[in-house]
């Protein structure tokens, strides 16, 4: 049985192959119904009728997506699995649900972030178009998109390439794959290409790498572009993804929920997520590692590389803040959106709590 990552405060859920379980700690008397969009009037089949509680429900994953609305002491909250359970990907999410801090609440079901979509099933690609995913935000570079394209899904009308050609992509825009790419990093280590106050568990690099998305030329054009797109309603729902779901989507995602309002620990928890859900496939990466190198601080140092960190997204969110003023001036004064594409984004994906 796997555990949902974070839904909500009062919520928890848990996948054990065709079957869900629901924990829900608001108070009792609870009733929750399902339905297939997340609208409110749409949610009319009484699924849980009771007091709080450990509830199991039949939800195969043929049959997603599923949205089910809460209602406990006089309040309604619409929930769904916020991970997908695809077979192919590992770190694709819907961005919904979050608080902001003017009391509304991301909309379910319209604004996804992932991991690559080249390794996708069938079955995925099937739930995908369920969903009806009409745009991808592709942040890869030209290499990273030429040896692992997408599979293609019928739904999707808006493919935006927008790379913001960060230091995230370097290694692999030097590799066909994940032993090249691995050796590589070692050998920049041996050749003393990275700066030796760099060379430990820090994070330094990183932190600097995160900074330089919100400076940098390259990151604003990219980052203008995907905000522009999601002034478009009409092409949602969207995933946006690079290729691991962490850098390049993290700091497109957190532009996005700052912009919504999303509260600043909210936006760290979505980022952090990351790491929950990587987590296995960090410690193989860790254990490649070692067959390559015994040296500890590069250890540390490969391993602040991948990891996901709350104080890497911080310090975009940090500089966003301190430098530029807040996330509306940074849109408006250094990417260049407009007062009426932020009030489109706003409308169009919150909703009243």
């Amino acid at each position: 049985m796997s555990k949902q990552i974070y839904i909500s405060d009062d919520i928890e859920m848990y996948r054990d192959d065709d079957k869900l379980v629901v924990n829900i700690k608001a108070k009792s008397p609870i009733k929750i119904w399902k339905g297939k969009r997340p609208i409110v009037k749409e949610l009319t089949t009484l699924v849980i009728e009771g007091d709080a509680g450990e509830y199991t429900l039949d939800m195969p994953v043929g049959e997603m997506p599923c949205y089910f609305l809460l209602e406990s002491d006089g309040k309604k909250e619409i929930f769904t699995e916020r991970k997908l359970p695809l077979k192919g990907a590992i770190n694709v999410r819907d961005m919904g649900g979050y608080k902001t801090n003017d009391g509304k609440r991301v909309k379910w079901g319209l604004l996804f972030r992932g991991d690559q979509l080249s390794k996708l099933e069938q079955s995925d690609i099937e739930l995908l178009q369920r969903i009806g995913i009409k745009t991808i935000i592709d942040y890869r570079s030209d290499h990273e998109r030429m040896i692992n394209p997408n599979v293609k899904l019928d739904t999707v009308i808006q493919d935006v390439h927008s790379d913001p050609h960060s230091s995230f992509s370097e290694a692999a825009a030097q590799a066909v794959d994940l032993a090249s790419e691995n050796m590589n990093l070692v050998n920049d280590l041996n050749q003393g290409k990275v700066e030796s106050k760099y060379i430990n568990g820090k994070g330094l690099k990183v932190i600097l790498s995160y900074e330089n998305l919100v400076d940098s030329e390259k990151s604003k054009i990219a980052y203008k572009k995907v905000l522009e797109t999601y002034a478009n309603p009409n092409l949602m729902p969207s995933i946006q993804h690079c290729r691991g779901g962490k850098d390049r989507t993290g700091f497109g995602s957190m532009l996005l929920l700052m912009l919504l309002g999303v509260r600043d620990e909210d936006i760290v928890r979505d980022y952090v997520m990351t790491g929950v859900i990587r987590e296995e496939r960090n410690n193989f990466k860790l254990s490649q590692y070692k067959e390559l190198t015994d040296n500890q601080d590069y250890l540390d140092y490969l391993m602040s590389m991948i990891e996901t960190r709350a104080e890497y997204i911080e310090a975009s969110m940090n500089r966003i803040n301190h430098e530029y003023g807040g996330i509306e001036n940074y849109v408006k004064d250094v990417l260049g959106i407009h007062d009426f594409q932020i009030d489109t984004i706003r409308e169009s994906y919150l909703e009243e709590m």
